[in-house]
């Protein structure tokens, strides 16, 4: 499962990530064969971008890597779903670099502050934001620090009004905790919890959305 994938890789670096999805308990395999739609998409991609190689078994008891099937199957296999094409055994990833920090925020705007036009403007700024800044109208995430989270939004979204104060700096595998409704302060080895997949709401950015 997923949680697994971030729970090896946070114990051997702090600076390597993999882009994540907020459930901890998604099956690796069938994240990667539905595409990998995650919070680091407009600076890497999907997360089946990042699949270098895999082992399948096909419908007649072969066991082709990426070498031995053909480009066109390969393909098939990292967005396509995997289930109507064999079975993927493993798979060999690419890591991605991530920062030192990382910065969430969430920002709450009731019907009565104009909300109508915030969301317009959002579909405005969001295609040209940089990569680094995913803006989620949920909760997003930014690959850098709170300073330069509130320089970008002040640039591009000065209506959102982005402060200090509506800012949260954090490790990356700190985040993944956060999006998956636990603590940040939770320990790590929580990302190996085989339960619904959902953690404490009430250390997460979940409880400032019901406290709004």
């Amino acid at each position: 499962m997923l949680g697994e994938v971030y729970y090896a890789i946070a114990n051997k670096t702090s600076r390597l990530g993999f882009p994540e999805s907020v459930g901890l308990t998604v099956g690796i395999g069938g994240y990667l064969s539905g595409g990998g739609f995650d919070l680091m998409l407009r600076k890497h991609g999907l997360a089946s971008d990042h699949v270098l190689d895999a082992t399948m078994v096909d419908a007649k008891g072969r066991l082709p890597d990426r070498a031995a099937m053909k480009a066109d199957l390969f393909w098939a296999i990292r967005g396509g779903d995997s289930g109507n094409f064999g079975i993927v055994l493993s798979c060999k990833l690419r890591l991605v670099p991530i920062p030192a920090t990382v910065t969430v925020f969430t920002i709450h705007r009731s019907r009565n502050q104009s909300t109508t036009n915030l969301l317009i403007k959002w579909q405005r700024v969001a295609p040209s934001l940089p990569s680094d800044a995913f803006l989620h109208v949920v909760v997003p995430l930014y690959l850098d620090t709170r300073a330069g989270l509130i320089a970008v939004m002040a640039d591009t979204f000065p209506e959102l009004n982005v402060t200090a104060s509506d800012c949260t700096e954090m490790m990356w595998i700190q985040s993944v905790l956060y999006f998956a409704f636990y603590s940040t302060g939770k320990p790590s080895e929580r990302l190996l919890d085989r339960g619904n997949g959902i953690g404490d709401p009430s250390g997460s950015w979940m409880r400032l959305a019901r406290s709004s």
